[in-house]
């Protein structure tokens, strides 16, 4: 019957309702149905009523916690069971983790203050944890992390979402389709003992396998976290016994002489060899460089320069990375050629493609012959020259974006100071 949810089966009445939109969140039922075990009309009014106003304080009571411990999502479900918990002082935990006098202070609490129903489960901790897939777990730790890749490049944030993704494929693989809240110390080993197979038979270093044991204990418990769940993460204390890491090698200066003539680098795209030139003599990371936008590039100041800042192309590694680098000889020149074009056009921050672009033609035509050196070995050519110049420490830190380990007082050095510090190494352009 509208507007009194009843409704009649034969000689009984029967309470039936549908639950309404702005409660859909915090009741687990969609239709609400049963029997008021009477065939008297005015009785079966009354009792309605009654039901109807419970519900509906209950209801009202869950919204204005700001929790949905009815949600018919498990996982949020079992969020609002634990912030319940944190509101009442008490340390989540689930049923089968109390001990009896936990059980018997929860009862205790209960009978002292009025709760509802759904609330009463999760302080006695009888919401389970969620059956939440690794893959929805790092949907759900990739949201959380927002403010790490927010401000990075597409190919940023692509290649640190990708080891996330690669470390979750090579789990499934060792251990199958676990779900997050059942990893146990033993798939955790499991995986371990697959990686070390993987290094003998494929030649692979630790710090492969590294990564993905450090991606899964993280996305772990950064879930933990969120859920407040006290438990010991299954990948702590299993990393693979690393290897020393072997350095980069530094370019000679005949090697990036040789690299910038006309034609040095074969096919390479133009715009790539462009980047490679902007290289010399700043020790910007190539991502610095190619995330570059006109308005960093300063070619009417006193001292040409650009600044390495966040901007619409990209991040910085870290904050220490904004800083300003002069201009001199090949890097110079390459920046007007840039402005000139407009910038960088598409290629704008698609650092991963032009890197593997370079170190190809690098390699092909005979420029790089070691394993240890790429592109990246610009940079290291770079640092060698302050180094050997005898540069301070802290201007070394400045212009080659590092963090400088003293309290730091001043400014450090000017513009026309840094000039003067590249000006005693700087490759000409051919």
């Amino acid at each position: 019957m509208w507007g009194l949810h009843l409704k009649r089966r034969s000689k009984w009445w029967y309470y039936y309702r549908a639950v309404p939109k702005q409660y859909r969140d915090v009741e687990a039922r969609s239709q609400i149905c049963f029997s008021l075990k009477t065939s008297d009309f005015s009785k079966a009014k009354l009792r309605a009523a009654q039901i109807s106003a419970d519900l509906e304080e209950e209801w009202q009571k869950a919204v204005d916690l700001g929790i949905s411990l009815s949600s018919r999502n498990e996982a949020r479900r079992y969020e609002a069971a634990t912030q319940c918990q944190l509101d009442r002082g008490l340390a989540p935990t689930n049923s089968n983790s109390m001990s009896n006098d936990e059980l018997l202070m929860r009862l205790r609490m209960l009978l002292d203050r009025a709760a509802s129903v759904p609330e009463q489960k999760a302080l006695l901790g009888l919401v389970e944890v969620p059956q939440m897939s690794m893959m929805e777990g790092f949907e759900r730790f990739w949201a959380h992390i927002e403010d790490e890749w927010s401000g990075l490049s597409h190919d940023q944030v692509r290649a640190k979402r990708n080891g996330y993704l690669k470390a979750l494929s090579n789990f499934r693989e060792a251990v199958g389709d676990v779900p997050l809240y059942q990893v146990e110390r033993r798939h955790a080993m499991d995986f371990r003992t697959w990686w070390l197979k993987r290094l003998k038979k494929r030649g692979l270093k630790p710090h492969t396998g590294n990564k993905d044991i450090n991606a899964l204990r993280r996305l772990i418990t950064t879930n933990y976290d969120i859920d407040a769940y006290q438990a010991v993460n299954p990948f702590a204390r299993i990393k693979l016994k690393d290897e020393p890491q072997t350095p980069r090698i530094p370019f000679s200066s005949e090697q990036i002489k040789n690299a910038i003539k006309p034609g040095a680098l074969g096919k390479l795209h133009p715009d790539f060899v462009l980047l490679f030139r902007l290289l010399v003599n700043t020790g910007m990371r190539p991502v610095e460089a190619i995330g570059l936008e006109l308005s960093d590039i300063r070619l009417d100041h006193e001292v040409p320069h650009v600044h390495i800042r966040r901007n619409g192309i990209r991040g910085l590694k870290t904050d220490h990375s904004e800083r300003l680098i002069p201009l001199l000889g090949a890097s110079l020149d390459a920046a007007k050629e840039l402005v000139d074009a407009g910038g960088w056009g598409k290629r704008a921050g698609k650092n991963m493609y032009a890197t593997s672009l370079i170190n190809q033609h690098l390699r092909e035509n005979g420029i790089v012959t070691e394993k240890q050196q790429s592109l990246y070995s610009l940079r290291h050519w770079f640092q060698d020259q302050l180094t050997k110049q005898d540069v301070i420490d802290r201007a070394q830190a400045q212009l080659m974006g590092h963090k400088f380990h003293r309290p730091k007082y001043g400014y450090g050095k000017d513009l026309q100071e840094l000039r003067d510090i590249i000006v005693r190494f700087a490759i000409e352009a051919p």
